[in-house]
């Protein structure tokens, strides 16, 4: 009875315990200093436009970053932050756009080509495969009993 307990037990506990890292990892109050930079990561450099203003070495991106250490200290939401420069610069501004409106397609045109590409995988004609002739059986029978032996000396050290 304690060992089907045991089996049960153990996997549940260590699901449990994994959860509560994984938890702790993501919603880890982590430094200002981390947390500006994990901001940073996220919004886009006007100037450059291709890059974060993290990587940008532009002054306009030199000035975001300061506002976004500025917001950070002040105590104010990644939200609150990620608002004030949509009012500046407008949707495009963040790296990950939001999934609503037209931007609500890109985040579902990819699970959308899955779906289909699984349907087509999921309605192709199967081959079917006619079975052998009993005289073609016997004949591979008869074939691989001359072969077996031969395999098993093979094998043996």
């Amino acid at each position: 009875m304690r060992d089907p307990v045991r089996r049960l037990v153990l996997p549940v506990l260590l699901v449990a315990a994994l959860a509560v890292v994984a938890w702790g990892v993501l919603n880890g109050s982590g430094s200002p200093v981390d947390r500006a930079n994990a901001l940073e990561e996220r919004l886009r450099c006007p100037t450059c436009q291709s890059v974060s203003i993290a990587d940008s070495p532009s002054e306009t991106a030199s000035a975001m970053r300061e506002e976004v250490e500025q917001q950070v200290a002040a105590g104010r939401t990644d939200q609150e932050v990620f608002d004030y420069f949509r009012a500046r610069y407008g949707d495009w501004v963040v790296l990950e756009p939001p999934a609503s409106g037209v931007t609500l397609l890109l985040w579902l045109l990819p699970v959308a080509a899955v779906g289909v590409g699984l349907a087509v995988l999921a309605t192709l004609p199967r081959r079917h495969v006619p079975a052998l002739p009993e005289e073609e059986r016997e004949r591979v029978r008869r074939e691989l009993d001359r072969v077996r032996p031969a395999v098993a000396e093979e094998d043996e050290p």
